[in-house]
């Protein structure tokens, strides 16, 4: 027991140890100090409370993208939707503030993250749908989907939700009431704000859903022994739809952050991939709650280290952390081998 434990968070450090090592020695090659390159890393996205702040403010969406990829893994499902399901959970915001403009905060923010869950949702069952009721594998339908929610989305901003007076691809700003308040305590002047609080809560739900719920344990079943739970009489077509249900509202709640936490308004082009990242952060966390907290915290680290790649090396960009993010994905897609070198260096050294 106690072993598979450790296999499972020595893969993911692998991946890590593995991805960093990679990137900067293709600084190195690129004739850049490899040390240098990490130290404006490290420095450019913790050496200030501001700069903590930035890091953490990059890591709220992931945790949310990320956990709404979990979920659907949990489930049996791979949901590559997310961007999209983040896309039209900014646009439902939106159009709830600017329709709604002077509702209380107590009323507004409930309000407007309930329309980005059922937006984000919406669009998530209904690759549930197709997958339950028509037999098309979910990873096709979700990309497919994510075409049609960014054109929806444009569509969106810039025609229906336009901000008359500004020649930006945005839509008019929202209503006092939906800014959710900064955390400068802590972020300094960063953008920092409180739905990372609230991502972390929902982080802490989801695994008191899957540890401790009828509907954890039904959604489990759907990924694991399908079967099994055809045989006891459970619909595993329904639980396929909720799983995507949920993992799309999960991925609309990951636009709380850069909409109402900071542009209190929805730009083209905000969910700034996090949607796809959220596939790295889930498969690096292993779909564990703490998993996908230390994962997102990592690639909100990464992001905001990179940008000081720009100023500070004259041969490396941002563009680093994008490599480090892609191998630490390769590496972590490859546990079947990991595991399996693994197993051989301890038959090696139990056979000595």
């Amino acid at each position: 027991m106690l072993k598979g434990q450790l296999d499972k968070w020595l893969i993911p450090l692998l991946a890590l140890i593995f991805g960093f090592m990679v990137a900067l020695g293709v600084a190195g090659l690129l004739g850049e100090s490899p040390i240098h390159v990490f130290n404006v890393m490290l420095s450019g996205a913790l050496g200030s409370p501001t700069q903590i702040g930035y890091s953490l403010y990059y890591a709220s969406p992931l945790l949310l993208t990320g956990l709404a990829v979990a979920w659907a893994f949990r489930a049996g499902l791979f949901n590559i939707g997310a961007e999209g399901q983040m896309s039209l959970g900014g646009v439902a915001m939106a159009a709830v503030g600017i329709l709604f403009p002077s509702l209380p905060w107590f009323v507004a923010l409930p309000l407007a993250a309930l329309a980005a869950f059922f937006a984000g949702g919406i669009w998530g069952a209904l690759a549930g749908w197709i997958k339950a009721k028509r037999g098309c594998h979910e990873v096709l339908s979700t990309i497919l989907l994510n075409f049609i929610a960014y054109g929806l989305s444009s569509f969106f901003i810039l025609s229906v939700l336009k901000n008359p007076e500004s020649q930006v691809p945005e839509t008019a700003v929202v209503g006092g009431g939906y800014q959710i308040p900064s955390m400068s305590f802590i972020g300094g002047m960063s953008p920092l704000n409180w739905s990372f609080v609230f991502a972390l809560i929902l982080v802490f739900v989801y695994g008191f859903i899957f540890s401790k719920t009828r509907l954890g344990f039904y959604q489990k079943m759907a990924g694991g022994a399908p079967e099994v739970g055809r045989r006891a009489g459970i619909s595993m077509d329904r639980q396929t739809i909720i799983a995507m249900f949920v993992s799309g509202g999960l991925a609309g709640l990951a636009a709380l952050s850069p909409v109402l936490g900071f542009a209190m308004k929805t730009r083209e082009g905000f969910t700034a991939n996090a949607g796809f990242v959220g596939i790295a952060v889930a498969l690096l966390g292993r779909n564990s709650p703490l998993g996908i907290v230390l994962a997102a915290l990592l690639f909100g680290i990464l992001t905001k280290g990179a940008l000081d790649l720009d100023l500070d090396t004259d041969k490396v960009s941002r563009d680093l952390a994008t490599v480090i993010q892609a191998l630490i994905v390769l590496a972590v897609a490859s546990h079947v081998g990991i595991s399996s070198w693994i197993s051989n260096l301890r038959a090696k050294r139990e056979a000595k």
